[in-house]
């Protein structure tokens, strides 16, 4: 099971679950597909930019790696991965 954490800002658009585990084993953006057709296109639109990338102010970490550092939405996803998804946050 991948187990996927998400920070409430974007749990926004997974019906207010924060932690949840599904049965995969691809990229990122297969997974990613997997968890919108499970709560939405909300997800999706919170996630990924129109043209389908991974929207500039979510970070998504891989077993603690940041995914844009990794392969991005193709970066693999084992079957006993943990993935974050966090909002970015800015300050000065």
């Amino acid at each position: 099971m991948v187990r996927i954490l998400v920070a409430s800002p974007i749990a926004v658009a997974t019906r207010g679950e924060r932690e949840f585990e599904v049965d995969f084993q691809g990229t990122l953006r297969d997974l990613f597909d997997v968890v919108t057709t499970k709560y939405g296109s909300q997800f999706q639109q919170r996630i990924l930019e129109a043209d389908g990338g991974l929207r500039r102010f979510v970070n998504v970490y891989v077993n603690g790696e940041d995914a844009r550092f990794l392969a991005g939405l193709d970066t693999p996803i084992a079957q006993d991965a943990t993935v974050d998804l966090l909002p970015a946050i800015s300050g000065g």
